[in-house]
């Protein structure tokens, strides 16, 4: 068949008319293709190449911005707290100095205070004691004259034994007044 096929002049290794007609198309085709279409179209890949390489670098960029960010704000975070703190601490301790202040001067007052009570305390009782003294004689003659019914003699003699009672009635009260006033407030 196939001495035949070349006998009659289809030789399949020979190119026909068409062939070269296909070819020249094809030619002009890939030629248009090549310096019209595929120009733009590479730089329309390149530029979103570009683009989405810049996108990614702005991310990054954009990614390492926010961890700085975010370190300062814990650095600013940590120092304010131990700023914080630290303020806290000093006004506790003022406050707590303040309050010793306070405190001791209070203490002092009433330091102040009881001694000058002590002390009027005692006039007073000076006074009363004086005024007594100078009074008891008298109303015990006349309590003494009353009860009797006459008039007592020898008024030396009855201011001694008024005297002498009174120094009694002191050294009673001195052991007692001792331990009173000076223990017995508190």
């Amino acid at each position: 068949m196939t001495t035949e096929a070349v006998a009659q002049g289809n030789n399949f290794l020979l190119p026909n008319a068409t062939f070269f007609v296909e070819l020249v198309l094809f030619l002009i085709l890939f030629f248009v293709i090549a310096r019209y279409i595929v120009p733009p179209l590479t730089k329309a890949m390149d530029e979103r190449d570009e683009m989405v390489r810049k996108a990614a670098t702005d991310r990054e960029k954009a990614s390492r911005k926010l961890r700085d960010a975010d370190e300062r704000y814990q650095s600013e975070l940590s120092d304010a707290r131990v700023e914080a703190a630290r303020i806290r601490d000093e006004a506790r301790a003022e406050a707590q100095k303040v309050r010793d202040e306070k405190k001791g001067t209070a203490e002092q007052e009433v330091a102040r205070r009881r001694e000058e009570g002590e002390r009027e305390l005692a006039g007073q009782r000076t006074e009363a004691m004086r005024q007594l003294r100078g009074n008891i004689g008298g109303l015990s003659s006349e309590l003494a004259e009353r009860v009797v019914g006459r008039p007592l003699p020898g008024d030396a003699q009855r201011q001694s034994t008024v005297d002498r009672f009174l120094a009694e009635l002191d050294e009673r009260s001195g052991t007692s007044a001792t331990s009173t006033p000076s223990g017995g407030g508190e």
